[in-house]
């Protein structure tokens, strides 16, 4: 009896020694693996503008209009750098073509109303760039924040056309811009997420009565790992 339990220990030894360098190997593939190196995000985005002060063309002529628009995309690749930590570059477009019929009013000197059609047409194209990071956990839910800071093109152009007044007015700038933020991953599959987000981004150019646009994002689509 004692001959077969010292037999049996040195089999489950000899396996136990065995199973070592195995499982040394999917322990490390464990931690490589735990997170993925790149992240790659695309979806629908939606701007707010909050201090709608108008849009100045300069020279004294203004509109009343702003940025806001339910028209635009968000696009971004994050490298993780471990677990919690990454760079995310950032791009997002947003467009709106408006017309309305409003009085129109022009001082040459003297001054001229007319109520006419009009259109209003903005572009606001954001390059940001900055940390992310994430509350990884073993749930299917994952929050997040971000600092992004960069550049945002903005550009726009009003046209009225009528009996009475006619003329065309644009402007474009290049400004200094920031993503304050954050939002949450919901795990499909392995290898893809919805996620959600939300941000401040103030635009500091000078078309408003601040200096600045305090605009909001939105923004919701897919993640792949």
């Amino acid at each position: 009896m004692r001959t077969k339990r010292t037999l049996v220990f040195r089999l489950l030894l000899c396996v136990g020694l065995l199973m070592c360098p195995t499982a040394f190997a999917l322990a490390q593939g464990v931690a490589t693996d735990e997170y993925p190196k790149f992240e790659f995000f695309g979806g629908y985005s939606a701007l707010g503008d909050a201090n709608t002060g108008g849009i100045s063309f300069g020279n004294g002529a203004s509109t009343t209009g702003d940025f806001s628009t339910f028209t635009g995309f968000e696009a971004s690749i994050i490298r993780n750098f471990n677990k919690h930590f990454g760079i995310k570059g950032d791009f997002s477009a947003h467009f709106n073509n408006e017309r309305a019929r409003f009085p129109v009013n022009v001082c040459t000197p003297t001054c001229t109303t007319a109520t006419q059609d009009n259109q209003l047409k903005t572009r606001l194209y954001d390059f940001l760039m900055g940390p992310e990071f994430k509350a990884r956990n073993h749930t299917r839910f994952t929050p997040f924040v971000y600092a992004l800071a960069g550049v945002a093109h903005t550009r726009a152009t009003f046209t009225t056309a009528g009996p009475t007044i006619n003329f065309h007015l644009e402007k474009g700038d290049n400004s200094f811009a920031m993503a304050l933020g954050g939002g949450l991953d919901i795990r499909a599959t392995k290898r893809v997420s919805f996620r959600g987000s939300m941000d401040y981004n103030p635009v500091f150019v000078n078309d408003s009565l601040t200096g600045r646009r305090d605009l909001v994002r939105f923004s919701l689509g897919v993640l792949f790992h």
